[in-house]
Parts: C-alpha cells; structure tokens; sequence
C-alpha cells in the first residue's frame, strides 16, 4: 500500500496538481493528464481497463473545483467540466506522478 502523499497543492493557473512524498521531490502532473486517466467507470471499462474517455474532448480550461479526502486511501477530485465520480487512490496518484516524471514507480 502506497502511503498518503505529504502534499497535494493545486495550481489552477498552471492547471498542474503538484503531489510530494517523502521519497521523492514534489512532482507536477498536468491536470489534463490526471483527467484523462479517470479510473472511474464512465471513463474506463471496468472489465476490460480499456479507455472509454477520449482525452480529445477533455476541455482546455480544465480547473479542479474540489479535492475531497475519502477515508485514509484516496481523494475524489471535483472538475469543472462536471466530472467527480473517480475516486484516486494514493497508490493510483503516484503512479501517475511517477509516470509523469519518468520515475519507475515504487
């Protein structure tokens, strides 16, 4: 299990999420990234792990309206385009960030 991030910081003129663990220095993952990679069900097939979202039609002013703690494990993130059903796990959000930087992840 991957522990929680230390900091997660929105930069909404940026639109990046900056996420730092203690292992490694904060990283910057572009929120369109983030949107693209939506584990939830209306935007990947929950059998088959294939996209359904097409990362074309996400918009280009993307904003996060809201990060909301769920339980220990995860965050749900609100967007501006009406979307907050995916649940982001802690183990998910670094293997993005890690994917992100060019880290292996850990």
């Amino acid at each position: 299990m991957t522990d929680p991030p230390t900091n997660i910081r929105a930069h909404q003129a940026d639109q990046a999420l900056e996420l730092s663990w203690d292992d490694v220095g904060p990283a910057r993952v572009p929120y369109r990234f983030i949107r693209s990679e939506c584990p939830c069900a209306s935007c990947k097939d929950e059998w088959t792990g294939q996209r359904i979202l097409d990362p074309a039609t996400i918009r280009p002013d993307l904003r996060i309206e809201a990060l909301e703690p769920i339980g220990s494990y995860a965050v749900r993130i609100s967007w501006n385009d009406g979307h907050s059903s995916g649940l982001y796990t802690w183990e998910n959000l670094r293997r993005l960030a890690d994917l992100h930087e060019g880290r292996s992840s850990s």
